[in-house]
């Protein structure tokens, strides 16, 4: 299956109309030079060269693959023949290598080598389908059985290309040790994809006393929110999944009988005693066969890391959340380090060593972070009673560097830490005596990531390892597997599981295993090459899981995120401080004891206006909201889980995932389906009400559309309720994907962005803010007829305003450093001075990091904003010319808008953006949204708004 950049919808549509329009020409061109294949048609390559050339011919136009071509079309064949024995090849290899000289990189081919003719088996590797004009690489090696010598058909498919950027095509014998050019594509599993459901963390307030901004006696937070790098596992024993991040241990509850309460996911809260404040890389591993939960975070200080775990799923003796369901730990061996901490699990390896008296717990836990001694390598300690006290650390090795990933403890009792790094390549540090040694094993066929990126593996229960990273390509970079039998002392199957969606950039990637043979990984994927961490890169970021069901011979790969990016423009892969490092630095994936993949995954581009915002917006929401992405229908990692006749298995969609864009008298929804099924979706029904769980249908749309404009819902008065159901030839889906549309005004008057919401501290109810700084909301807009952006403040009350104080909005822009290199972020606000005089600014926030982890914004002001004005009932009016702040244009975003405000300004803290004076903010640390929903503001532009103007309610299909 093939993909490009925009969506496969559009790349279908492309296809079809190249192949309608190839055909149409091709017939009189066919019936008068007959059927076209390369020139020359056939050649031979000996061992000892020349190399031979052919050029393409066809027409030229689209397909998607071998399947749906026509040949002299947008397909031809060259027949090359190897000539000798495998053993006149001996110490050499049969490079192909389709290339073209668009010099926009648009034309697109894709390469398919097969033993015989066309309807011969593809050979091993004999598939190189990368994005774009970057040639496509197919290498033969003769000694391998299944290739062997003779005769080839060198397929060619025009993917999307014409004949003014003919492909040339090249055959060269070159030496067996010459590295891949570009790891081969994935042979496809054939059989039903794999379909999935995300299950977004609520925006359910928690109350906390410590916070990764510090400790505070009244504050709160939204439940996963701020889920930056998590880990995710499964308590087989309870069948509860839990998600650590930040200082939160969230436990999920899934329900698959679509309950009527609405709820497929119950989730709650129950924080560790030791996660608190200085927090730094949280950590979490769960040891699926004991039940045991872990939850950690580093410290700075010694031990490294605090510790606790949980065989409760966190809840104490009368089945609440609470500290007691907890129980602190040593944390880890010493010495140990302060970066990038992880904890493991699983059997000893034989000679299993002494033990203290009195130990139930039957695995070893393992704890390994990173050393400042030698840079990115771990130090591994281990616990001998479940993860109560640790061992010595032990230096893994100082031969590698990069970023190392999670321990995984194979069922022999190998311990594997994979590794970024070493001597150029992917690698696994291997111990197989518990920890004590440890040799490094790198993958052949990878290439180390000059970004900050883990590595990772999953082992399934006979012990085949497989590796996943990212490697670095020319281009960008590919997610990258590979299999080991030995422990990784030979790898096999070394394919990129990314090139069917034509990825070019791949990050983060997750690896999980169970029975034999059965495997999945995950990974963030963008269509675009280049720098994936560059502030000027510009694509969009899906979520991607792919499944092995034959030990890594063949894959079969999902778009978890189908019209919905979960980041927009870069991730930061280098440390410190950017606006696109919200995500953090990795995320994790799982498995249930029913074999379901569960990938717990961070989205930085949440709620309707970063959703549905066009793939050309520059901007981003830069959120950090946890999201379970969970496995709904096909095979699973454990095969009596499987469905019926699994390989031709058909079910009921997976509920789509819903977001909305309410903008005066419309509200904007879309969707996006991440498991149809494997049927065809017919239809998705739209169903509305003006009470939460009381809908009835709106309408009903095409099964190809995954957006819809409610025109009708322009009552101010009231909130809408939506929700969508998708329809396939076996059923429904499941109704419990309902969202909430309140009237958040228009962008003439602004749109309100975030509010203080019931149950916060600062609300004027709780008396905990003075009236002048504690904000009610946020808003943004653009006046008609003007070149400005509109932002609004409204705090409870200005009758009184306090001296030497301060009300900001701060938004996230790249523009920032066309006035300092260091900021990334825009300011306008208010000030007073000593007294009491009023002032209107805007300038620039440059966050620094102090240590590892601790950003300290400074705000730089740049001018005065003519215009604006404050009133005494707390209404704060900020004009700001477009111009001076990056000039931002339609269908662009401006993300992580947010209000502070700040008083008892002295000469040492008057620039500062954090500083113990902060008294409000609305949900976003330093450069990350936190809130609910996310600030985000879409430019559409100074334009008129319409008055709210009543329309009929469109009538269901089929009724009139």
């Amino acid at each position: 299956m093939k993909t490009n950049p925009a969506s496969l919808t559009a790349r279908v549509t492309i296809g079809a109309l190249f192949l309608i329009i190839g055909v149409a020409l091709v017939v009189l061109a066919l019936s008068a030079t007959g059927l076209r294949s390369a020139t020359p048609t056939a050649g031979t390559l000996n061992p000892t060269g020349p190399t031979v050339t052919w050029a393409g011919t066809a027409v030229g136009g689209g397909s998607l693959d071998e399947s749906t071509c026509v040949e002299g079309v947008n397909c031809d064949t060259y027949i090359l023949t190897l000539s000798g024995t495998p053993t006149d090849w001996t110490g050499l290899k049969a490079r192909i290598v389709i290339s073209s000289p668009d010099p926009t990189g648009e034309t697109d081919y894709d390469l398919y080598v097969h033993k015989g003719d066309n309807s011969g088996p593809i050979v091993p590797n004999g598939t190189s389908a990368n994005s774009g004009t970057p040639p496509e690489v197919v290498d033969l090696d003769p000694n391998d059985p299944n290739t062997g010598t003779g005769q080839f058909s060198v397929h060619v498919v025009y993917f999307s290309a014409s004949a003014a950027f003919q492909y040339s095509g090249s055959a060269s014998a070159i030496s067996s040790s010459t590295a891949p050019a570009l790891v081969p594509t994935a042979p496809q599993d054939t059989g039903p994809k794999i379909g999935f459901q995300n299950f977004e963390a609520p925006g359910i307030l928690v109350p906390v006393t410590d916070s990764s901004q510090g400790p505070t006696l009244h504050t709160v937070e939204y439940m996963g929110h701020d889920s930056g790098e998590p880990s995710v596992g499964n308590n087989w024993n309870t069948g509860v999944t839990n998600f650590q991040s930040d200082l939160q241990t969230l436990f999920i509850k899934f329900d698959d009988s679509c309950p009527s309460n609405g709820q497929s996911a119950i989730w709650y809260n129950s924080p560790a005693p030791t996660s608190q404040l200085i927090d730094s890389d949280p950590i979490g591993f769960t040891d699926r066969q004991t039940g045991r939960v872990f939850a950690g975070e580093l410290t700075l200080l010694s031990p490294t890391c605090k510790v606790s775990f949980t065989d409760t799923d966190g809840l104490d003796a009368l089945g609440q959340p609470d500290y007691a369901g907890w129980t602190p730990s040593e944390g880890s061996g010493i010495p140990s380090s302060v970066d990038h901490e992880t904890i493991g699990g699983g059997p000893y390896h034989a000679p299993i060593p002494a033990r203290p008296p009195g130990t139930i717990y039957p695995n070893a836990v393992y704890y390994a972070s990173q050393s400042l001694v030698v840079l990115n390598v771990p130090q591994a300690s281990r616990s001998d009673d479940g993860g109560l006290t640790f061992g010595p650390s032990v230096l893994t090795t100082s031969a590698c560097g990069g970023l190392h990933g999670h321990i995984k403890v194979a069922p022999d009792g190998t311990v594997f830490i994979p590794n970024n790094s070493c001597s150029g390549e992917g690698a696994v540090l291997v111990s197989e005596d518990n920890g004590i040694t440890w040799n490094i094993r790198t993958v052949p066929g990878t290439t180390s990531n000059p970004a900050l990126q883990d590595p990772q593996v999953g082992i399934d229960n006979n012990g085949r390892v497989y590796f996943v990273m990212s490697s670095a390509t020319g281009t960008g970079s590919q997610a990258v597997v590979a299999t080991s039998d030995d422990h990784g002392a030979t790898w096999h199957n070394v394919y990129d599981v990314g090139a069917a969606y034509k990825l070019q950039n791949v990050f983060y990637p997750a690896a999980v295993a169970a029975d034999g043979g059965r495997a999945a990984v995950a990974f963030y994927g963008s269509t675009t090459g280049g720098d994936g961490s560059a502030n000027s890169f510009n694509g969009v970021w899906h979520l991607y899981v792919a499944n092995t069901f034959d030990g890594g011979q063949t894959w079969t790969t999902t778009d978890v995120t189908p019209n919905d990016p979960m980041q927009r423009g870069c991730i930061w892969a280098h440390g410190g401080a950017d606006i696109c490092r919200n995500l953090l630095d990795f995320f994790d994936m799982t498995v249930d004891k029913q074999g379901r993949v569960e990938v717990g995954y961070v989205d930085g581009c949440t709620d309707g206006t970063c959703a549905q915002a066009a793939l050309t917006a520059r901007g981003n929401a830069y959120t950090a909201r946890g999201v379970i992405a969970r496995q709904s229908s096909g095979r699973r990692l454990i095969a009596k889980f499987d469905p019926p006749n699994p390989l031709h298995a058909k079910s009921a969609p997976g509920m789509p995932s819903v977001t909305q864009r309410r903008v005066g008298p419309v509200v904007h929804l879309a969707w996006s389906e991440a498991d149809t099924g494997n049927s065809t979706i017919k239809s998705y029904q739209i169903l509305r009400g003006t009470a939460s769980n009381a809908e009835t249908l709106l309408t009903t749309v095409s099964g190809t559309q995954t957006k819809y404009d409610d025109l009708s819902a322009t009552d101010t008065s009231k909130t809408y309720y939506y929700k969508v159901v998708a329809v396939n030839g076996v059923g429904t889906s499941c109704r419990n994907n309902e969202i909430a549309a309140p009237y958040v005004g228009d962008t003439c008057t602004g749109l309100i962005l975030q509010r203080t919401p019931p149950g916060h501290p600062e609300q004027s109810s709780q008396g905990l803010a003075p009236a002048s700084l504690a904000i009610d909301y946020i808003a943004a807009g653009e006046p008609p007829g003007t070149n400005n952006l509109l932002f609004t403040m409204k705090v409870t009350s200005l009758s009184s305003l306090p001296t030497n104080s301060r009300w900001r909005i701060v938004w996230n822009s790249y523009s920032a450093q066309t006035y300092n290199q260091a900021a990334e972020q825009f300011y306008a606000g208010m000030r007073t001075d000593q007294n009491g005089a009023v002032t209107f600014e805007y300038g620039t926030v440059a966050t620094a990091v102090v240590g590892l982890v601790i950003g300290v914004p400074t705000e730089t002001p740049i001018g005065a904003l003519p215009g604006s004005s404050f009133n005494a009932d707390g209404t704060i009016t900020l004009i700001v010319p477009k111009g001076a702040v990056g000039n931002p244009q339609p269908g662009d975003l401006l993300g992580a808008v947010n209000g502070r405000t700040f008083t008892g300004d002295t000469s040492e803290t008057q620039n500062l953006e954090r500083s113990t004076l902060l008294v409000d903010h609305s949900f976003v640390k330093a450069q990350r949204d936190n809130g609910h929903p996310a600030a985000t503001y879409m430019l559409v532009g100074n334009v008129a708004c319409a008055a709210p103007t009543p329309t009929p309610t469109p009538k269901p299909h089929g009724k009139k």
